[in-house]
């Protein structure tokens, strides 16, 4: 019996265990957008690369977390100081068998300010009256479903008061490394 309690078990050995073979390059993009309504009107922008306008998004950046470049990418095109609040939509798009991208939508709350177009990546901004805005064939049709549910205050996920993510099915935690605290 004293034997047998020398070292593990054969089965859990690590040492002889065949390597793990590696993981594939990443391949997914993840983006961001938020929809902001003030006094009944929703904030769109048109990037300078664009023919439509959209609500304000951009890309999340390597250990970055999502709420964190949300407000990043807006105050980037449009100068203003954003909360982020409920989880609005996402969507999966795959480009290429190695090429695919995830974008989550946000309702944002104001913090004030006035709207500015940030050049030379964006070319204008614009607040539109929601009901105009949810028409109009001149805003990205993604665009206009998230300002559609962001207009729609009991649609989409609420937050979570959980530390380990913002909301019921998606967590969202940034890498910090060993000599940068969290705040």
């Amino acid at each position: 019996m004293e034997e047998s309690l020398k070292g593990p078990p054969p089965c859990l050995d690590v040492m002889s265990s065949p390597p793990l073979p590696p993981l594939p390059a990443p391949h997914t993009r993840v983006g961001v957008g938020g929809v902001l309504i003030r006094d009944g009107r929703v904030l769109v922008n048109r990037a300078s690369y664009r023919t439509r306008f959209t609500i304000p998004s951009g890309y999340v950046d390597p250990g970055e977390a999502l709420e964190t470049a949300l407000v990043r990418e807006i105050l980037e095109e449009t100068g203003l100081t954003v909360g982020v609040g409920r989880l609005l939509l996402t969507r999966h798009k795959v480009i290429s068998p190695t090429e695919s991208d995830v974008y989550l939508a946000f309702a944002l709350e104001d913090r004030g300010g006035e709207a500015e177009a940030r050049p030379p990546e964006i070319a204008e901004v614009r607040e539109v009256p929601v009901p105009v805005a949810l028409d109009a064939p001149w805003i990205a049709e993604l665009s206009r479903m998230a300002i559609r549910v962001g207009a729609t205050p009991d649609l989409g996920w609420r937050r979570s008061p959980w530390p380990g993510g913002e909301m019921p099915g998606l967590a969202s935690e940034a890498y910090l490394p060993p000599d940068r605290p969290a705040r």
